[in-house]
């Protein structure tokens, strides 16, 4: 599939599965007067967003044929940059990191069953956690995070995993990983179709790619979108639902597990093969 967004930056067609019957879900002029009545970091965002028009997302648009909801327009490189800058994420992170590499070590020593190899790739690996987790299961583990102030505090609290500071680009050109990890990445990036395309390409063959998402298809959310809690551009620019994860990656994994959440998240176990696409239970 190719990129779904315009030289001008919107988005028309679904940029999970490529479908152009897609409508409203609601404007930026009713999502900001909702969030306007709540006290989390989506009325921020909204501030953000109205002191800085570059960030303008003007519309949430949903697919008819797969459910995702996502921007209809996309703020330009420097735009984002500029709001990553400010990314306040950090701070919890750190707040939480013991709780989280228990957490993460715990889940990585179920998925090490799945992969013969031990080359482990956490893409957005913010600081660490899951990196380190890895390594506790016996990885040879590395970490993928464009913001330097994660990689940072990554290499001071965990120096014996590799931290690379970038995009899937800095990576070396033959690199490829046994058990890739990317965990609550996809709904931030720009243009899904190119992100789901440069990913496949660092998971070896036979390898399994472990994603996560936030699930807009989830019985809990999916008829009162304007007051998830994850609608918050432009943070986040699209929304999946199991259907749309499928879709999106089906081009370059053959077979998928979804795992059961009781919470809106997708959970799917992708694996990377030269046959052909074959679905496992959902």
């Amino acid at each position: 599939m190719t990129t779904s967004i315009c030289a001008d930056g919107t988005r028309t067609s679904c940029p999970a599965c490529g479908s152009p019957d897609c409508e409203i879900a609601f404007d930026e002029q009713a999502w900001a007067a909702r969030v306007a009545q709540v006290a989390d970091t989506r009325r921020g965002r909204a501030a953000l967003i109205a002191g800085d028009r570059r960030l303008s997302f003007e519309r949430m648009l949903r697919c008819r044929s797969c459910g995702t909801l996502f921007a209809c327009r996309i703020p330009d490189a420097a735009a984002l940059h500029d709001f990553y800058q400010t990314y306040d994420g950090n701070d919890g992170y750190q707040r939480k990191l013991a709780r989280k590499v228990g957490l993460e070590t715990r889940r990585i020593f179920l998925l090490k069953w799945l992969v013969r190899g031990r080359r482990f790739l956490d893409v957005g690996c913010n600081v660490g956690a899951a990196v380190e987790g890895a390594r506790r299961n016996g990885f040879t583990a590395t970490g993928l995070e464009i913001d330097a102030a994660a990689v940072a505090i990554a290499r001071s609290a965990f120096p014996g995993n590799a931290f690379v500071c970038g995009n899937l680009d800095a990576l070396p050109a033959d690199g490829r990983f046994d058990l890739v990890y990317c965990t609550e990445v996809l709904e931030h990036v720009p243009d899904p179709a190119a992100f789901a395309r440069a990913l496949a390409g660092v998971v070896a063959p036979g390898g399994v790619l472990f994603l996560t998402t936030p699930d807009a298809g989830h019985r809990s959310v999916r008829n009162a979108l304007l007051d998830w809690a994850e609608v918050k551009p432009p943070e986040h620019l699209t929304l999946f639902t199991k259907r749309g994860v499928r879709a999106l990656l089906r081009p370059d994994f053959t077979s998928f597990r979804f795992l059961p959440n009781a919470k809106p998240g997708v959970q799917v176990i992708a694996r990377r093969s030269s046959g052909a696409p074959t679905e496992l239970s959902a």
